[in-house]
């Protein structure tokens, strides 16, 4: 019930913020529906607009560059955590070999076993250590991103007067939208130019 109702508030917001865009946008147009194509340049004062986070990201020289290193990264550290693994298994393969030509005392058995062992959770608990060590390298690149996309988005807000800047992307609840209010080229140009 709770979750009904939340629902309904969030599709009563926007269809609140759909009919202002609606007027701001018909007002502004006077009764002819021409010159779209400049119509991002002509958003007048007081409008609802949005950024697209997915072309953003994937305009981004910066967020790009970051990403690629993360994914090098993250490919080296599986690579190594691969060819550790298969060492891994051959030892346990040629101990098994061992054990079963009788080659190994009983207490070599134990021995090797503990050693093994040991290794395995050393490998698992590096495993582990390097997937928080690049959970947390995409954390603080979000963090940064997030820090400088809202002192930009501040200073176009400030700038044009806008009242909202949305994100529209997948999974964010926007439903619809007019191209007409997209800012994203803007923003990215911003954040390009704010890195050179």
């Amino acid at each position: 019930m709770k979750n009904e109702f939340s629902i309904v508030n969030i599709l009563l917001i926007l269809a609140v913020a759909f009919l202002l865009v609606d007027k701001f946008i018909s007002s502004s147009k006077g009764s002819t529906a021409t010159n779209t194509a400049s119509a991002n340049s002509n958003i007048p004062d007081g409008s609802i607009v949005y950024i697209n986070t997915d072309s953003l990201l994937s305009n981004y020289g910066f967020f790009k560059e970051e990403a690629a290193k993360l994914e090098q990264k993250g490919k080296e550290a599986e690579a190594s955590l691969q060819a550790r693994g298969q060492a891994l298994q051959r030892e346990f393969a040629q101990a098994q070999n061992r054990v079963q030509t009788g080659t190994l005392t009983p207490r070599q058995v134990q021995e090797e076993e503990q050693r093994l062992m040991q290794k395995q959770q050393s490998l698992a608990a590096e495993q582990e250590r390097l997937g928080q060590g690049l959970m947390a390298d995409q954390q603080a690149l979000q963090g940064i991103i997030q820090g400088k996309l809202k002192g930009i988005l501040e200073d176009v807000r400030k700038e044009k007067g806008y009242k909202y800047i949305l994100n529209y992307a997948t999974g964010t609840g926007v439903l619809m939208v007019d191209k007409n209010l997209d800012i994203t080229t803007t923003v990215v140009e911003l954040l390009n130019n704010k890195e050179q």
